[in-house]
């Protein structure tokens, strides 16, 4: 996958960016949203072995590039005719500058243009989940057009044994369509 706007570049990760996510995914400060204030702490092998499971597969992991240089990443599982994105932007510099917008937009177009996947797997939603605490997420999610399922309630614990409470948002083709 190579997917390129302006000054973004989404494109499939490869070994080579392994190094790269170990540091974000070791990084807490990254990782803590998603539940891993202390980091994943995975080994640069682990890290080489999720890159490798994606290999040859409709789901993707990708890194994220913003003026040529590794911003973030963005990873989506596709099953049952629905897939499952989840972005993020690792590196502080490109933060709230508007890249997370064109970035999940460009995320959407490709996963509901059937050429992305196959006829036989043809994306008919998009179903995410963000922290409740992450505001600016829901907001960006809701502005694009993206509707808000509900709230879990503490449905899981993070590193720290604190209870974590998520958002759930969904987008359906006929949604994406009219956005266009």
């Amino acid at each position: 996958m190579r997917l390129k706007q302006d000054q973004i570049t989404i494109r499939s990760a490869v070994i080579s960016d392994a190094p790269l996510l170990n540091r974000w995914w070791n990084d807490g400060q990254v990782m803590a949203h998603a539940g891993f204030p202390n980091g994943l702490g995975q080994s640069l092998e682990e890290t080489e072995a999720v890159i490798r499971r994606y290999e040859g597969q409709l789901s993707g992991l990708c890194i994220i590039e913003i003026e040529g240089r590794p911003a973030g990443e963005l990873s989506f599982q596709i099953a049952d005719n629905q897939a499952r994105p989840g972005w993020k932007i690792c590196e502080t510099d490109y933060q709230n500058k508007g890249y997370g917008r064109r970035i999940i937009r460009m995320t959407w177009d490709y996963l509901f243009n059937d050429q992305a996947t196959n006829a036989a797997m043809r994306i008919h939603r998009l179903v995410w989940d963000t922290n409740l605490s992450n505001t600016r997420a829901q907001h960006v999610y809701e502005a694009l057009g993206a509707r808000r399922l509900g709230v879990r309630e503490n449905c899981w614990t993070d590193q720290l044994g604190r209870p974590q409470s998520a958002v759930d948002y969904e987008l359906s083709r006929e949604a994406h369509q009219k956005m266009l």
